[in-house]
């Protein structure tokens, strides 16, 4: 079965909006590559996240297309795809029907379905998303739920893990934005409930490491910039406190035992999912009034409990079990209109 030649991926990422949506498209496109496909970037402005994409090996196309999607529309006819991969928010209706006079196949990674999506693909690897409706017509094709999760493929392999009866290593990871306010709560927290602790803190590339007062704690803190691959921390971490985004995913993959942190509204399917599935532990919102109390209180259930942290882990893989891009990899290669 012969695979697509060229497929283009419009995304973006920032201070604001984190880096979830690259993230997951990167993921995909190695597993495309990995079968055969040409892969690159149509990307916004934003310098960090074109970099990262280029350091990965993929040719990157920055436009100014977030305030014109006009733009992303000429610069893909430059590149004349066979697939176009599409994963943002701000991609309308009108955008993606356009898009079906590029490409033979056009595919949307969604999260919310709250929007008509003219497409031939719809990706959502949502924990929740085989609640949501997505009305369309058939013939088309629906990758939906958390086997098709968006994460990379190394997260496929078994997780080796340490199972030990005190927490020895923590690590907070709370996505690619800026959210100083979630990161002390977090810190915070630690340093209140915890002793002798090594905590890995990814800071992310917009963030100031230096300014959430971990030195000044009696705990270890081992302080990380934008870390491309969070695996191996995440093997190394008897406990995590991290976002609702993707890293979720991720750890959910490799076992780790997790506190959940709300920092953005559109995260709630996820942490809902999560928590009804007993995968994971949610604390709150981190704006909301008695986050560091709540992330406290977490901390001292899950300490006591080694039991408790071995069986959140043991749920978080078999909800999660890193072979979702692999999946839907091979069913774009292999749907018809990829071979058009």
């Amino acid at each position: 079965m012969t695979p697509m030649v060229r497929c283009a991926f419009v995304t973006h990422g920032g201070a604001e909006i984190g880096l979830g949506h690259v993230r997951r498209c990167l993921a995909l496109a190695r597993s495309l590559a990995s079968l055969g496909a040409e892969a690159m970037f149509i990307l916004g402005m934003d310098e960090a996240v074109a970099e990262s994409v280029a350091r990965a090996g993929f040719r990157v196309a920055r436009v100014n297309w977030e305030a014109d999607l006009a733009v992303a529309v000429a610069a893909l006819r430059e590149t004349n795809p066979d697939t176009v991969v599409v994963d943002s928010y701000l991609a309308t209706p009108e955008f993606l029907r356009l898009l079906r006079a590029v490409a033979a196949q056009v595919v949307a990674v969604d999260d919310l379905a709250d929007r008509d999506l003219p497409v031939d693909v719809v990706v959502n690897g949502g924990v929740a998303a085989t609640d949501l409706r997505y009305g369309f017509a058939g013939g088309r094709l629906l990758l939906v739920g958390p086997q098709y999760a968006l994460i990379d493929s190394a997260y496929g392999a078994a997780p080796a893990r340490r199972q030990l009866a005190r927490i020895e290593r923590i690590l907070v990871t709370l996505g690619g934005s800026r959210q100083p306010q979630a990161v002390h709560a977090a810190i915070s927290a630690v340093n209140a409930t915890l002793d002798d602790v090594v905590v890995d803190v990814v800071a992310g590339p917009y963030a100031d490491p230096t300014g959430d007062g971990a030195a000044r704690s009696g705990n270890r803190f081992v302080i990380h910039g934008h870390v491309t691959d969070l695996r191996p921390l995440m093997l190394e971490a008897d406990l995590a406190i991290s976002a609702g985004g993707m890293t979720l995913y991720e750890l959910a993959a490799t076992a780790t035992p997790t506190i959940m942190m709300l920092t953005v509204a559109n995260q709630e399917p996820n942490v809902r999912g999560f928590e009804q599935a007993g995968a994971a532990v949610f604390a709150g919102a981190a704006d909301r009034p008695g986050i560091r109390e709540n992330l406290e209180g977490k901390l001292r259930e899950l300490a006591r409990d080694p039991a408790h942290r071995v069986a959140l882990g043991a749920r978080g893989r078999r909800l999660i079990d890193g072979q979702g891009t692999w999946r839907v990899g091979r069913a774009l290669v292999c749907s018809p209109s990829a071979r058009t």
